[in-house]
């Protein structure tokens, strides 16, 4: 581990506008940025000198021994939708892929492009999977399921009970777990108890590494030889790598950020409670989702957006009058809520 000091994750390091110019509540990627030693390593050039396969290996010696499991159990990836891709193309004319919205619609976007079948088995009233032994014997026999959590844009986790369900009653059980860091919990324990079980993580949120995404599975050494099957020849850019191994290098510097941002998480979570117009929910994610009791998402949505600050409005009709809104930075929490209080008055 390099030891050095490091700036204090605050303003110095911001990717989104403050109390001027637009707020980007919209966005999932780490508010503070990538690992300052990260920048450092792509300007000076000198880590992307030597074979790739080198660094490669490095990186999936380093991330074997962070989540004790031997390398065989990893799978490295040009980030998330790189990993998805070759699990569709494994997937591609065989039996379907279930996914449970309201959950992020790329995957199935993503999904269809690559001529997969999907089978969609709704979230109950809660967004939970809301799987017992009786629905979870309903899923198409030999089925892929493909489980965010946290779930994008719910906040909501899969549970070891539900998890294990599934993995019980499906050919194979990917949890997408990008968002994981911001939750503290994992299933990574059941991945190498289980033979059908992935795991999927990503650097490009919780590390700030949108712009070189690197992903991974960790699951049975089978899986993982079978998607390196389709991979990518030329594997993981070289640019990827070397950030991935600096955040390495570096992950007490990026960890307080994640816990900056999951503390923020709590504070927005809060703030919309005591508004008498949003009613938010639960989440483990890095970004809470709220529902307008009062108004309509529409307008609110649009008047929030002349004002500068951007939310997301996700696209499904149970999720009708929600908003997704990124947990960010103390600042622009409280300027979201002086421009809520300021809408609603005109009401």
């Amino acid at each position: 581990m390099i030891s050095r000091p490091r700036a204090r994750p605050d303003g110095n390091v911001a990717r989104v506008a403050t109390t001027s110019g637009t707020v980007r509540l919209d966005l999932l990627s780490n508010t503070y940025g990538p690992s300052l030693l990260a920048l450092e390593m792509l300007a000076a050039g000198e880590a992307l000198e030597g074979p790739a396969a080198d660094r490669l290996n490095r990186l999936r010696r380093r991330l074997a021994e962070l989540l004790g499991v031997s390398p065989d159990r990893l799978y490295l990836a040009n980030g998330m939708d790189d990993l998805l891709a070759s699990v569709f193309l494994r997937l591609r004319g065989g039996a379907p892929l279930v996914l449970f919205p309201p959950c992020d619609p790329t995957v199935a976007r993503q999904a269809a492009f690559h001529g997969v079948d999907v089978v969609a088995v709704e979230r109950d009233p809660t967004f939970a999977l809301g799987l017992d032994a009786e629905t979870a014997s309903d899923l198409p026999d030999g089925a892929t399921a493909i489980v965010g959590s946290p779930n994008d844009p719910t906040g909501t986790v899969l549970g070891p009970q539900e998890a294990v369900r599934l993995a019980r009653s499906c050919s194979l059980v990917f949890v997408d777990e990008r968002h994981g860091e911001y939750g503290g919990r994992s299933l990574l324990p059941l991945a190498r108890e289980f033979d059908n079980l992935v795991v999927l993580r990503s650097f490009e949120t919780w590390a700030g590494l949108a712009g070189f995404p690197f992903a991974y599975a960790v699951g049975p050494p089978r899986v993982i030889a079978w998607l390196a099957e389709v991979g990518r020849p030329d594997g993981v850019a070289a640019g990827a790598t070397v950030a991935a191994l600096a955040t390495l290098d570096d992950l007490p510097y990026v960890e307080a950020t994640v816990r900056r941002v999951r503390e923020e998480r709590g504070r927005l979570f809060r703030t919309l409670r005591k508004l008498n117009m949003i009613r938010p929910f639960p989440s483990w994610g890095n970004f809470v989702l709220a529902r307008f009791e009062r108004g309509s998402a529409d307008v609110f949505s649009e008047e929030l957006a002349r004002r500068g600050i951007l939310v997301h409005r996700p696209d499904h009709p149970v999720l009708h009058g929600c908003v997704r809104i990124s947990a960010t930075r103390p600042e622009q929490t409280d300027r979201l809520k002086r421009a809520l209080i300021e809408i609603a008055a005109d009401l």
